[in-house]
């Protein structure tokens, strides 16, 4: 009997059929087996590694950091080659023995017991639960068979919902890479915790009333199970193509959207990203697709992988952005910030193609583009030493903390009508200039009422919104145009759209109660530099004003146009490199305030594990503070990007203000071309620059009932009121205009009162 069935129950047996193909018992073991990060400089070197019998252990591989598993006696040949490499793990062995060894140590836990989550489960236990909680609650839950994979081994999902029908959907799924064990544990924890907290967390409670959802826990049941044997495979279990030798496909590799596109699959059937030999040519896409297509309420859909933390939405086979790019970001950043919130643990979040990997044929692609749904990947711990071998006692953290993310998801799917403003909404206005404002508006998995989208606005708060009707642009996209508000007052807004059927949507989500604000104030620039010429900033080490030299892949002409450039980290950056600085002359930002730095960057920059870049301030030349540094992925520009920086928290009101760029310290691996800088920007807002409010007697920059009492006083006794407000000017009292404070200002002031104007 396999070591992976010692513990099963006479239950078990019912859930799960019989494989036709017979597998392997005897565990393949990987005995000083090297994990190590390549730096790929050129294509050509993703071949000479292959050559080498590496195993590849990132999810794609590309010019840039990728992991691959080395036997032993290739490490000389790896040397070899000169490429920049670093051992992570230098025998993977020792891992998946103490996985192993903890797995056997565990003892058979009923489905009920929290403990099933302290350790890894093989595809029978994962069927039992799933049988389990729909044997508990099947008011709530179903046990489906999505379909059957290549050796015929039945794939299970669960269907969660409470009370009523016409709901949206969300699918989550896991394991299409057989290796990826983590991938398995959270989806069945969300189900846990959908099923067994519905009665007692009234959040849970509402999702699932609100929501039907989709759990998948394991789509590649062959490879999962053949992974009990060979830890680290990856691919189904479809038999070697004549003339090779090698099994399976990558099932992530299979859909339809950029099937075999160039860079991000292989048509090589011994490549770990083989992608078939058609779309959908593997039985475990098939049911998915078909599953897909016979549920259109699904909305969204959530796949896990691991490892490397990160949060990808569309596009994976092309760095082309979707039409909902706006939407997808909000929803991978709130999904950052749900999983940050619990542990601490950060997500980098993106489009996956320029998040991770270029994915060619991956389900993510194929659910947006064919379906319209919102579709996800998270890639989940581990980021260290471990890579798919995440420790036992890493399941539940990771657990917890996705669970917060698919929660924050289900949650914004509640309501069909959805805004997004894909140029920002202003900081500030320009007064007495009318301003307008791109906005998007869907309604997911709903029609949206075209000519409903308006915007609603008032100058200052209390009194009435004044409506307008927003301008289609074409599209999913309208213009509204914020009204003309005077120099120091507050213009607060928001905006409603609904659906064909009456559904009504507002942005903030709970207008009018909360508004979106912004002030009319001048806004001046304290720094401008295009960097045409050298402006004599300070330099260090390879820091360099001019045309970069010595690096592939660096701009060779700054941002602005085709001859001028700016500075730049001259070629590309030294391995152990300590900190180099560009450092600007002091910056003169008295009186301002929301204080701003922008400028254009092309950075190239290992992740912040190993190498450094900074953008620092600082207001007295010694005391820095950071306020950007790379992420904790690889970060490679291949064009110019606008950066902008909220520099206020040092910046406000300080008569010197200087500015670093640094990069270092640097690791003794990869190098890039690093830090690449032009059209530097400083600006900020001058509230002393609008002229006096007129009626405003207290001073405060607002007109409003505050200043009835300082009226009076300034009308009955100005000794008084010079006296109470010795920096206001009474004649501000003057509410008509003839030079004089006295009664004849009562009415004039009482309409500007009552008018807000």
């Amino acid at each position: 009997m396999p070591w992976h069935k010692w513990w099963l129950p006479v239950l078990t047996l019912a859930l799960v059929c019989a494989p036709l193909a017979a597998q392997e018992t005897t565990p393949v073991r990987y005995d000083n087996y090297k994990l190590v990060r390549v730096a790929i400089k050129h294509t050509g070197q993703i071949d000479q590694v292959h050559a080498l019998g590496a195993q590849l252990m990132s999810e794609g591989e590309g010019l840039g950091p990728v992991d691959y598993l080395i036997p032993p006696e290739s490490m000389p040949a790896l040397q070899k080659l000169q490429v920049p490499y670093r051992v992570l793990n230098d025998n993977i062995q020792a891992a998946i023995d103490a996985e192993r060894a903890s797995m056997a140590r565990s003892r058979a836990v009923s489905p009920l017991d929290p403990d099933w989550f302290a350790d890894y489960k093989t595809l029978e236990q994962v069927n039992a639960k799933l049988n389990q909680m729909a044997a508990d609650r099947p008011d709530l839950a179903t046990v489906f068979e999505v379909g059957r994979s290549f050796e015929d081994r039945p794939i299970y999902g669960i269907r969660i919902s409470g009370p009523g029908a016409g709901k949206p959907a969300i699918m989550f799924n896991g394991c299409h890479h057989a290796r990826e064990w983590i991938s398995v544990m959270v989806p069945m924890w969300i189900a846990d915790k959908l099923v067994y907290e519905y009665d007692s967390d009234a959040r849970i409670q509402a999702v699932v009333d609100q929501i039907e959802f989709f759990i998948i826990p394991v789509v590649n049941v062959d490879g999962f199970v053949y992974s009990q044997v060979e830890r680290l495979w990856r691919k189904n279990r479809r038999p070697a193509p004549p003339g090779y030798s090698c099994m399976g496909v990558d099932l992530n590799r299979n859909y339809a959207t950029g099937w075999s596109v160039p860079g991000g699959s292989s048509a090589s059937p011994c490549s770990e990203e083989y992608h078939g030999t058609a779309p959908f040519s593997e039985p475990e896409t098939v049911a998915m697709r078909d599953f897909t297509l016979a549920h259109p309420q699904i909305v969204a859909t959530q796949s896990y992988h691991n490892f490397s933390q990160l949060i990808m939405s569309p596009y994976g086979h092309t760095t082309a952005l979707p039409p909902e790019h706006e939407f997808f970001m909000e929803l991978n950043k709130g999904q950052h910030e749900a999983i940050l919130a619990v542990h601490g643990v950060t997500y980098e979040y993106g489009p996956t193609c320029t998040t991770i990997y270029r994915v060619s044929g991956g389900d993510v692609d194929w659910y947006y583009v064919e379906r319209g749904i919102f579709s996800f990947c998270i890639e989940l711990r581990d980021t260290g030493t471990y890579q798919f071998l995440l420790p036992a006692d890493q399941i539940i953290p990771t657990c917890e903390e996705n669970m917060a993310a698919a929660l924050y998801l289900a949650e914004w799917f509640t309501t069909p009508v959805k805004f997004a403003f894909p140029d920002g909404l202003p900081t500030r206005l320009t007064p007495d200039t009318p301003e307008n404002v791109t906005v998007k508006v869907i309604a997911v998995g709903d029609t949206l009422d075209v000519a409903s989208p308006r915007l609603y606005s008032r100058i200052g708060s209390g009194g009435a919104f004044t409506e307008s009707t927003l301008i289609p642009l074409g599209g999913n996209l309208y213009q509204a145009t914020l009204p003309p508000t005077p120099c120091g007052r507050t213009l607060e807004y928001y905006f409603s759209a609904a659906t064909t059927a009456g559904v009504v949507g507002v942005s903030p989500q709970d207008a009018p109660n909360t508004t979106y604000d912004t002030f009319a104030v001048p806004i001046v620039i304290v720094l401008n530099e295009p960097l045409s010429t050298n402006p004599g900033w300070t330099t260090q080490g390879q820091w360099a004003w001019g045309v970069p030299a010595g690096l592939a892949g660096d701009p060779q002409a700054g941002y602005t146009d085709g001859t001028v450039y700016g500075y730049n980290l001259n070629g590309a950056y030294t391995n152990n490199m300590p900190e180099y600085h560009l450092t600007t002359g002091p910056i003169d930002c008295t009186g301002l305030t929301d204080t701003r730095l922008s400028f254009w960057r092309w950075l190239g920059v290992e992740k912040s594990a190993w190498d450094h870049a900074y953008v620092r301030i600082s207001n007295d030349g010694s005391t820095w503070t950071n306020v950007w540094e790379n992420p904790s992925t690889t970060l490679i520009d291949t064009a110019w990007e606008y950066q902008e920086l909220d520099i206020s928290g040092v910046a406000d009101n300080q008569a010197t203000v200087y500015l670093r760029w640094t990069m270092g310290t640097t690791d003794s691996a990869d190098v890039f071309c690093g830090w690449n800088i032009d059209d530097v920007l400083v600006r900020g807002l001058d509230p002393d620059g609008c002229p006096p409010v007129l009626g405003d007697l207290n001073c405060d920059g607002a007109l409003n009932v505050f200043d009835i009492d300082p009226f009076v006083l300034a009308l009955v006794d100005a000794a008084g009121y010079a006296a109470a407000f010795p920096t206001c000017d009474r004649m501000l009292a003057d509410a008509n205009g003839d030079g004089q404070v006295d009664v004849f200002d009562i009415d004039p002031f009482v309409m500007l009162l009552i008018s807000g104007d």
